[in-house]
């Protein structure tokens, strides 16, 4: 097995680096059948008062990531979100369709060197190679929901297995990187220290900064 990608997590919330991450970022490793899976997951809500209902979705996947005997992972990630899909429903269930407020939430699971991706809501995906930055979000497919938690319908779940070559960097992240930061931005941010990232995204943020990632980066050789 290859050696496995360094993970860096980039959160910028409230106006502070790396502050209050969880419920909105968290990173834990699974039981049972996925002892050796490492999930991560972003979590955000568009509600004024957004850290409940994003606690209420962590302990849904939680619970999914942690309980039960099934082998495959992506079976897991599928069933993981379905299931905080009918726990966030049914706690909007008492207010009308038109004041209920979902959650989106990408995960990506590492199992060795191999990761996998899955997502429901804004999601975006950029490749650092030595071409430059690429934008590679995986296409949604037939309707999916935008949000979990809205609807009494099933939700269509975005998934992908995407590769890194030696030295090559992924980005995983929350769609509002993209009214923050243009691409010249991107390939900079990919291209230097955590740190410096972070601090170059609060500043892209504004007065109000609120964003949420992970940079995946292979090892040279």
């Amino acid at each position: 097995m290859a050696e496995a990608p360094q993970i860096t997590p980039l959160v910028v919330r409230d106006g502070n680096p790396q502050g209050n991450p969880s419920p909105f970022y968290t990173t834990f490793s699974g039981k049972g059948s996925q002892d050796s899976v490492q999930f991560h997951l972003l979590i955000e809500s568009s509600a004024t008062e957004a850290e409940a209902l994003c606690q209420r979705a962590l302990g849904s996947f939680q619970k999914s990531f942690t309980s039960g005997g099934r082998a495959s992972l992506t079976t897991v990630l599928g069933d993981a979100f379905q299931t905080c899909h009918k726990d966030l429903e049914a706690a909007n269930a008492p207010h009308d369709m038109a004041s209920r407020v979902g959650v989106g939430v990408t995960c990506l699971a590492m199992r060795g060197d191999e990761a996998y991706l899955a997502v429901v809501g804004d999601s975006v995906m950029y490749l650092r190679d030595r071409h430059g930055v690429t934008k590679i979000t995986p296409v949604v497919q037939g309707t999916s929901s935008p949000v979990l938690g809205t609807s009494s319908d099933p939700i269509e779940v975005t998934m992908a297995r995407p590769g890194l070559n030696p030295g090559e960097s992924l980005l995983v992240a929350s769609g509002s990187l993209e009214d923050a930061a243009g691409y010249a931005a991107l390939e900079n941010i990919m291209a230097t220290s955590p740190q410096a990232a972070v601090e170059k995204l609060a500043i892209m943020m504004g007065e109000d900064p609120l964003f949420l990632a992970i940079i995946l980066n292979a090892p040279t050789s």
